[in-house]
């Protein structure tokens, strides 16, 4: 297993290098980063100087080089709008989309695996069928139009934008989650209110990867279901609850382990509509604004990041991997 997981983070590396590289390059091919600081009027002077200021005169691969000099101390650079050091506005955004994405990913999967198994212990029934056009439709849906059909249907009974009232005085400094500094300062009112804002971006976020999660445990399951062990494990009286749980759902996890992980970086990093629609103060937000803004240090920064979380989870999905079948570690 040891070895297996340096294979993997030696594999980690050079992805994370050529990522950066290749973000490097399409934000200073997008446009001149000393005019989007100087301005669009500003005069030709005021423009090299910044330039100079900043080190954009040097060669790219020096500017590349600096650059990963200060990524590997932890030091994204400093925004330009803001001018605060792009990990300080991270550390200050992350966090919402953590809690986003991972509300999102425990409904996909709890709603999508249970799904997937009735469908299958009944294929070719009007509960497949539906679980079937259910999924369908969740894949086909765009989030935005969802997100602005939630908001219209709970219109009055849920708060559907940001993260608390503008009302509240509180603030995540102990960790930068909302929902674990609630906890630990024992101020139950902002937990109830921040799970009130929560909700309905959670459920907009979590349609795909439930509608995909759905439909791979419910191939997994009719697969599995119709292996000899199943047959035997039945021949010898077991109830349906123990076959499933303890012999099909066993065998069948690798590929849904599989889907759930990929699904969890992929919510990480695309939550950009959902958190845009509900006003969510989290990474893909932050990363839309930098765009917006030609803010070029601070977007390479957040999608870095983003990457980075997405080879992680990644990671962790290959040692569960080893764990459930410990011959794809051997192999």
């Amino acid at each position: 297993m040891r070895a297996h997981l340096l294979r993997r983070i030696a594999l980690a590396v050079p992805t994370l290098l050529g990522v950066s590289l290749l973000v490097f390059l399409m934000a200073h091919a997008g446009g001149d980063p000393a005019r989007a600081i100087a301005g669009e009027k500003a005069p030709r002077e005021v423009i090299e100087r910044v330039r100079r200021e900043y080190g954009f005169d040097r060669p790219l691969l020096m500017q590349y080089g600096s650059y990963l000099r200060g990524v590997v101390k932890g030091d994204f650079g400093r925004s330009y709008q803001t001018g605060r050091r792009v990990s300080e506005d991270l550390s200050r955004h992350f966090p919402a989309t953590v809690e986003l994405a991972t509300t999102a990913l425990l409904i996909a999967a709890v709603i999508g695996v249970l799904a997937g198994i009735l469908s299958a212990l009944r294929p070719r029934s009007l509960l497949d069928a539906s679980v079937m056009t259910g999924s369908l439709l969740g894949v086909s849906v765009p989030v935005f139009f969802l997100g602005m059909l939630l908001l219209v249907l709970f219109q009055g009974r849920l708060p559907g934008g940001g993260q608390l009232g503008f009302a509240s005085d509180f603030t995540p400094d102990r960790t930068g989650f909302v929902l674990v500094d609630a906890f630990l300062a024992r101020r139950s009112d902002v937990a109830g209110e921040y799970i009130a804002h929560l909700i309905l971006p959670a459920l907009a976020l979590a349609t795909i990867p439930l509608a995909v999660i759905a439909r791979l445990t419910r191939a997994a399951m009719l697969e599995v279901l119709s292996s000899d062990f199943v047959r035997t494990a039945r021949a010898k009286g077991l109830s349906t609850g123990a076959v499933v749980m303890k012999h099909a759902l066993r065998n069948a996890l690798v590929p849904i382990v599989t889907t759930v992980g990929l699904q969890y970086g992929t919510l990480l990093a695309g939550a950009v509509l959902t958190e845009t629609v509900f006003s969510w103060p989290g990474i893909g937000r932050y990363v839309v604004e930098s765009i917006s803004r030609q803010d070029f240090i601070a977007m390479q920064g957040a999608i870095l990041l983003i990457a980075a979380t997405f080879v992680l989870v990644n990671l962790v999905v290959d040692l569960l991997y080893g764990w459930l079948d410990p011959r794809i570690s051997r192999g």
